[in-house]
């Protein structure tokens, strides 16, 4: 149910740096309008046009007059996409399933619909759209609704909304994927980290992010390395591509010059953002969201960029009622305001897609330490059991979604959680992270930061050890989770920015998959029928972590599968067989299943 939401406002009013016409359609007696909300350059209020020599008087004696609903902020959903103009950029907040601003994005969608209808010419359309985390519902929600292509008047299928896409993981927003893959829209995938920063670095007007994440992978542009993160063809010729991803060498004198990666700071006209709490200033407070994500950064890069700021929220309160220190975005960026219905909480305004709300991923209570689910016996068990054992008290540890999300069930049976520091990338701290489609938050988290600030951390070398999945490994060590064929798109989400700055990476996936069989007796491990696809394979198809590269960044790097363990290192070229399970045989369980022949440990 949209009728509720009404702008109630009429006159001028200058925001996010440039003037904003507030045209009623309707009759002056009539309080209902509906509005089209016009972007005009360099005009002023009609108010504020003159002043008189004196301060606090005009020119006829009178104070000056300001419209009594000038500052207010609330509007309809599709009063607020009609400011999207076409060839925006738009960036977008949320995480995977999480904070997805749904009913801004759904308006947008119908507005496009409607103009394919109409045969409107000019419309909303040839978009670009920044994102990080995705933020969809494996189906049809979420950024998904800016990937529909409805019917014209003459029967034809439109042309997709979106022109270009730059994001970190498509996984959860497969209508979108399928454009890329489909080559109807130039497509990237960006290391999250590198997103999240490019969108900060364009609040300060920098360049872009300079950073050594990338190197080495998918991401360097280095001929023979990688393609720059280009998702497809469409990417490779379009004339941003030269500029998006750039290789730089950095250093004084000729000493010390060490290659960086540029990720290009691209101006955002239209932020879209969401929290839980709006007061008629447009302050916005996120006390029932589970993550706080990049929405300051999305605001201040809209707002310093000349563009607009539309946040979503469940509720209004009166202006001075937020406490200030629970203000995360200040009114003062943002634009419009879009209040969802209570009726319609549960389908545009709901925590995540698979939670309404959760007071323990808020932080409102804390659940008992019980609540951890315990695993059952299974090869992703002994997976997560034999990769714990890299655990030591007292380190700050990231775990990735999957396999990786048992390690906090096993540390949980063990009683190594309160000794240990569980984080995850779009920035809690403590507590135990959320998994399956509800990857992000985490249950009794000790703090939650901005992702951007997250990304600085791990970065810098703040983790002691990460665990994350493997699709693909090769003879030399590098891992692929990004994308696995030409047909199916997916990328790195953080995958690239925690895998080369930890110090000690753990990998974890299965020896084979599709058919893989594992019987237990007795503290032994029988392989009853391995998989038809190996994992371990000669090369990877897309290259998201570079063995030689972790080699030259001195890490520790381990790969824990249900029979077996390898490592890389210096010594050799290929990866090093360092450890086997019992009751598993070396010559038909192990290299029988692998592309390549690894270096066997004499200790083994």
């Amino acid at each position: 149910m949209l009728s509720r939401h009404r702008l109630l406002v009429s006159g001028w009013r200058v925001c996010a740096g440039r003037s904003v016409r507030w045209s009623a359609a309707a009759s002056a007696s009539t309080t209902r309008t509906s509005l089209e909300l016009q972007r005009h350059q360099d005009i002023y209020c009609p108010s504020f046009s003159t002043f008189a020599t004196d301060a606090g008087s005009s020119s006829s004696g009178s104070s000056l007059s300001i419209p009594p609903n000038a500052a207010h902020k609330v509007c309809t959903p599709s009063d607020a996409v009609s400011l999207v103009s076409r060839g925006d950029t738009i960036a977008v907040s949320g995480f995977v399933g999480q904070g997805s601003p749904d009913l801004i994005l759904k308006a947008l969608a119908d507005r496009y619909e409607q103009e394919c209808r109409d045969g409107t010419k000019d419309g909303v359309g040839s978009l670009t759209l920044l994102f990080g985390g995705g933020p969809g519902d494996w189906q049809t929600r979420g950024l998904n609704y800016l990937a529909q292509t409805p019917q014209l008047r003459d029967g034809s299928v439109a042309e997709p909304m979106v022109k270009r896409s730059i994001g970190a993981h498509y996984g959860q927003v497969p209508m979108l994927g399928e454009l890329a893959v489909n080559g109807q829209i130039e497509a990237w995938t960006l290391p999250l980290g590198s997103i999240s920063r490019m969108i900060r670095a364009q609040s300060t007007h920098s360049p872009g992010h300079i950073t050594t994440i990338g190197l080495g992978t998918c991401m360097d542009p280095t001929p023979g390395v990688g393609n720059g993160g280009a998702a497809n063809d469409a990417a490779l010729q379009s004339p941003l591509h030269k500029e998006l991803v750039t290789k730089q060498t950095i250093g004084y004198d000729g000493k010390m010059r060490t290659d960086y990666l540029c990720y290009k700071a691209l101006p955002i006209q239209v932020g879209i953002i969401r929290a839980t709490t709006a007061d008629s200033s447009g302050n916005l407070s996120f006390e029932h969201e589970s993550l706080v994500c990049d929405q300051l950064s999305i605001a201040m890069a809209a707002r310093n960029s000349g563009g607009v700021v539309i946040a979503q929220v469940k509720r209004m309160c009166q202006k001075g009622t937020l406490p200030s220190r629970s203000v995360l975005v200040p009114g003062s960026m943002v634009d419009c305001v879009v209040v969802v219905d209570d009726d319609d909480h549960d389908t545009f305004h709901p925590m995540s897609y698979t939670t309404k709300y959760s007071p323990a991923l808020t932080g409102e209570i804390r659940s008992p330490a019980e609540d951890v689910p315990k695993m059952e016996l299974s090869e992703r068990k002994v997976i997560a059991r034999r990769a714990s054992r890299a655990l030591k008290p007292g380190q700050t540890v990231n775990l990735g979604i999957g396999l990786p999300e048992g390690v906090a069930s096993v540390a949980g049976e063990e009683g190594m959680l309160p000794y240990l520091t569980l984080t995850t990338e779009p920035g809690s701290f403590g507590g135990v992270p959320a998994s399956g489609h509800e990857f992000g938050p985490s249950f009794n988290a000790d703090a939650v930061i901005a992702m951007n600030r997250q990304f600085d951390f791990y970065d810098g070398g703040g983790l002691d050890i990460a665990f994350l999945g493997a699709a693909q490994i090769s003879s030399t060590g590098d891992v692929n989770v990004s994308r696995m064929s030409k047909s199916r798109l997916t990328g790195p989400g953080g995958f690239i920015d925690i895998s080369q700055s930890t110090r000690t990476i753990c990998f974890m996936c299965t020896f084979t998959a599709k058919g893989l069989n594992v019987a237990f007796n007795d503290g032994r491990i029988s392989i009853v029928q391995d998989g038809k696809t190996k994992k371990f394979v000669s090369d990877v198809y897309e290259r998201t972590f570079s063995g030689a590269e972790a080699v030259r960044r001195g890490q520790k790097v381990y790969y824990v599968t249900e029979r077996c363990v390898f490592r890389k290192a210096a010594e050799h070229d290929v990866l090093e067989l360092i450890e086997i399970a019992p009751g598993v045989d070396l010559e038909k369980d192990v290299l029988n299943q692998m592309e390549f022949a690894p270096v066997v440990s004499d200790d083994l």
